[in-house]
């Protein structure tokens, strides 16, 4: 498992806000969203390094994928 998806998950793991629907769709975004910095070249990631720059990329590239700025929003929310 790629460093950045084992961290997110053991993040999400440690707190638990929230109902157990609510966990499940945070784990589920966070994973979406390490593939896709891994799938956009970005290799080797942690947590900790994780930087504006790899938002903006990100919002590129679903900006691109013609997603509504709510989509995006909840997405990042």
């Amino acid at each position: 498992m790629r460093d950045l998806n084992h961290q997110l998950k053991q993040l999400c793991r440690h707190n638990r806000d929230g109902s157990y629907v609510t966990q499940r769709q945070r784990e589920r975004q966070l994973t979406r969203i390490a593939n896709q910095l891994h799938a956009l070249g970005y290799r080797g990631m942690q947590v900790r390094s994780l930087k504006p720059k790899h938002v903006e990329s990100l919002v590129r590239h679903w900006q691109g994928e013609s997603l509504s700025v709510g989509t995006i929003k909840n997405r990042m929310a």
